[in-house]
């Protein structure tokens, strides 16, 4: 029985040596400038109101091609988002990609917290600290479905 208490002791102590580990990682990748946090929100709540047009303004011309041809996808999807305030926003990860004859992505993940949905917002610049218009962008809603 001792052994049992010492082993999830251990494995207590080794989990949380890894969530110091990852959050230290994280750290290390550089927080979005303010114009890109800025954009970012104003994407995600421009995709929550349905506006397509201004959200378009805010993506990268390739980026824009893409959304382009799926204009009734991206009416679906805009309606699953919820549309009261969130409780609370935070960065739950950042990722940095160079991968050969490849552009960089540079991409922030963002929690937003509602009363009954959690949504989980990527989106991806060249860099962090650079340009200001959006490479990519991905949303998944969790919790009750939203009518």
């Amino acid at each position: 029985m001792n052994n049992f208490k010492y082993a999830v002791f251990a494995s207590i102590l080794a989990l949380g040596g890894c969530e110091k580990m990852g959050q230290k990682a994280m750290n290390a990748i550089p927080d979005p400038s303010p114009q890109q946090e800025q954009v970012a929100q104003a994407a995600y709540d421009d995709l929550r109101a349905q506006k397509f047009t201004q959200l378009m303004t805010r993506l990268e011309p390739e980026l824009q091609a893409r959304f382009t041809g799926n204009e009734k996808e991206m009416h679906k999807f805009a309606r699953g988002l919820p549309k009261e305030n969130y409780k609370t926003k935070k960065i739950v990860a950042k990722n940095i990609v160079k991968a050969t004859k490849q552009p960089s992505k540079y991409t922030v993940t963002y929690e937003y917290a509602y009363d009954k949905n959690l949504v989980q917002y990527d989106v991806s610049f060249d860099k962090a600290g650079g340009s200001n218009q959006i490479r990519d962008l991905s949303v998944a809603v969790f919790g009750e479905s939203i009518k």
